[in-house]
């Protein structure tokens, strides 16, 4: 069976743009997490939300165009291009494979005036004439104008599970031998009145001010009020392990295994006993051949929220029942906040860096920790820990989980 290792990788976040910028505000604890300044917010409860600071230029008329219409396309291909150069790919060819991943359309155009209700009425017309809308598969026809058709390529959209999806399914085709390298990864911003209203309607959302001193985003603690939205994107190439080795690639980490699952159980709820998530751990362990034992850190899925932080950490208390007192544990949200499609990819890329420098970056919003969620936690500093096996979790809506083992990739 083949081998599968990660030879690029790329990010936009509200903490860096680039993985050096990133890998750096990880180790320092930087929070990304500010009042939105994209649009007038203020007839609205939330009013924060991790917005990415830098601005991203691009390669033609054509994709500057593009990004004006839909932002989360110049994420994407931002991302793609530090992943792609990286890994020393200039073209794709028949035998690569992309996949990539987002959640919805734009409703959001640069014609939305600062006032709330002018906002509004430009949606409404947008919905007559929707002469800012943008289907999902932009950004990968964008990708491959610029980089040339790949023999495979897709756009998941499957809410905040897709961004680790995408390297899953990626992994899994390539160790099948259905290609031998692959873009994959997701990309996404909801930082717009009808995100953060929709989400706010859920309930979801932390919509008070936060307190001074402390992180607004708190995955796990006591005091956890609710996800705050996030935007980026973050792409990895993968390849087959021989061909990179022949190509004298850097191996960044190897992919061993891939779970995914499915509560059926509500459209935004988790399953209240874990069951999905704890099914989709042992999977991702199985199918890479390790025992729980094996793992040395989890990356959390981690959303800040009532329901579901206590729902996940039931679920890794299960699964590592005879190690999770000493498996330590963060929750990079509290930096990015919840980056939807790209959360779970980003924080693959995050795992990365565990792996090859041995910090493991900090749960900034973590104090006190909330009832039912008894883990190692890493609290407001990084972690400096020799790593050799991290697991990743990425859950989504209508109870969509995933998870994916990531070892080092030295040769």
């Amino acid at each position: 069976m083949r081998r599968v290792v990660i030879t690029g990788f790329g990010v936009v976040s509200p903490i860096g743009t680039g993985a050096e910028a990133f890998f750096d505000a990880l180790g320092q604890g930087r929070d990304g997490i500010a009042p939105i300044r994209r649009f007038d917010a203020s007839g609205l409860e939330a009013r924060y939300a991790g917005e990415v600071k830098e601005p991203l230029t691009f390669a033609s008329e054509y994709e500057q165009s593009l990004v004006e219409r839909d932002l989360k396309v110049g994420f994407a291909l931002t991302a793609a291009a530090e992943a792609l150069g990286m890994a020393g790919v200039s073209a794709f060819s028949p035998d690569d494979c992309i996949h990539i991943g987002t959640s919805l359309e734009t409703f959001f155009s640069r014609t939305f005036s600062a006032e709330p209700q002018a906002a509004r009425d430009a949606f409404f017309q947008n919905l007559v004439t929707h002469p800012s809308w943008l289907p999902l598969d932009a950004a990968l026809r964008a990708i491959q104008i610029r980089y040339g058709r790949a023999g495979q390529a897709m756009t998941n959209c499957s809410a905040c599970a897709v961004g680790l999806q995408t390297l899953g399914q990626a992994f899994h085709a390539i160790r099948a031998g259905r290609c031998s390298l692959a873009l994959a990864g997701g990309f996404d911003s909801l930082i717009n009145p009808l995100g953060v209203g929709g989400f706010q309607l859920l309930g979801a959302l932390a919509v008070s001010d936060p307190a001074p001193g402390k992180a607004f985003c708190r995955p796990f603690d006591a005091g956890r009020c609710g996800l705050v939205l996030g935007e980026g994107a973050g792409f990895v190439v993968l390849e087959e392990r021989e061909r990179a080795l022949a190509l004298g690639k850097t191996l960044y980490a190897e992919v061993r295994g891939y779970g995914a699952t499915l509560d059926a159980h509500s459209l935004s709820a988790p399953d209240p006993d874990g069951d999905g998530a704890a099914r989709a751990m042992l999977a991702a362990l199985g199918d890479a051949k390790l025992p729980p034992q094996a793992v040395d850190h989890i990356n959390t899925h981690g959303t800040g929220t009532q329901l579901n932080d206590p729902v996940e950490a039931a679920a890794i208390r299960r699964v590592f029942a005879d190690t999770w007192r000493k498996v330590p544990v963060t929750a990079v949200k509290s930096m990015l906040g919840h980056s939807i499609a790209a959360a779970g990819s980003i924080e693959a890329i995050a795992c990365i860096h565990t792996l090859r420098h041995g910090i493991i970056p900090p749960n900034i919003g973590f104090d006190t920790v909330g009832t039912g969620c008894e883990l190692m936690h890493v609290g407001r500093k990084a972690l400096p820990c020799e790593v050799e096996c991290v697991l990743t979790n990425s859950f989504g809506f209508g109870g969509q989980n995933t998870a994916l083992v990531l070892t080092r990739g030295e040769t």
